[in-house]
């Protein structure tokens, strides 16, 4: 971050206090680290990710953030223990996710048996909600915003379910699909879901001939998606 000083900390804190879901808002400023941290006791993943995008959007007015932001919830994703914060400060800073202006932390092997998604899209703030809203029903959702980047995530991680749009940039829904089913040991490993704005029945029909298991169309339902998500991983 650039210098922050006291004036744009209360001014943060005081809109922050407006919003309904933060009873309790406390921002602190490492001048050192060049370090903000919102503390928002006793809540929930969504709600501190729900208010993270004004933070994001209060320093980016100001010309202040000039990292990322990351989002956790304590004991939700993880105890409230010096190596956790370590970890999940170290992502925050971290060059990897530099591109990755809002990222939610969970700990590595914090989800030991967590169902893994890898999900493609080339929205970013559907990608951050969907991975938040996800993950607090217990999946490890690992986004990507274009088909490449998508497949090197599948490999590295063989997921049990990818969720993909068909427009996407570098390689498209329909091309990474083929890839995957190509692929003897990513066919056996995950199931294929298609999230899309394309809905003509042609499109449907040929994503269900590449050996996809559902196809939902937007705009969507979160719950409606949620329930196909648990029925493909019964």
């Amino acid at each position: 971050m650039s210098e922050l000083g006291s004036m744009e900390l209360q001014d943060l804190e005081t809109r922050l206090g407006l919003e309904k879901a933060a009873p309790a808002v406390m921002p602190s400023y490492d001048p050192v680290e060049k370090l903000l941290i919102v503390l928002l006791p006793g809540q929930p993943l969504a709600s501190a990710h729900f208010l993270s995008l004004p933070v994001r959007d209060f320093l980016q007015r100001a010309s202040l953030l000039e990292g990322n932001v990351t989002v956790a919830s304590f004991p939700e994703c993880a105890s409230p223990d010096p190596e956790a914060f370590a970890e999940m400060i170290a992502m925050t800073q971290s060059q990897e996710t530099a591109e990755q202006e809002l990222q939610v932390y969970c700990p590595l092997g914090g989800l030991n048996g967590a169902p893994s998604i890898v999900m493609i899209d080339q929205n970013a703030d559907l990608l951050d909600f969907m991975q938040a809203r996800l993950g607090m029903q217990g999946y490890d959702v690992l986004p990507a915003q274009d088909g490449l980047e998508g497949l090197h995530l599948i490999r590295e991680a063989s997921p049990d379910l990818v969720i993909t749009e068909l427009t996407l940039p570098a390689l498209d829904g329909y091309q990474l699909i083929h890839r995957i089913r190509q692929s003897r040991e990513l066919n056996r490993s995950c199931k294929i879901m298609v999230l899309t704005d394309l809905g003509l029945d042609r499109e449907v029909s040929k994503c269900f001939d590449l050996g996809v298991s559902d196809v939902i169309r937007k705009p969507f339902s979160p719950v409606e998606l949620e329930a196909r998500i648990r029925r493909l991983l019964a």
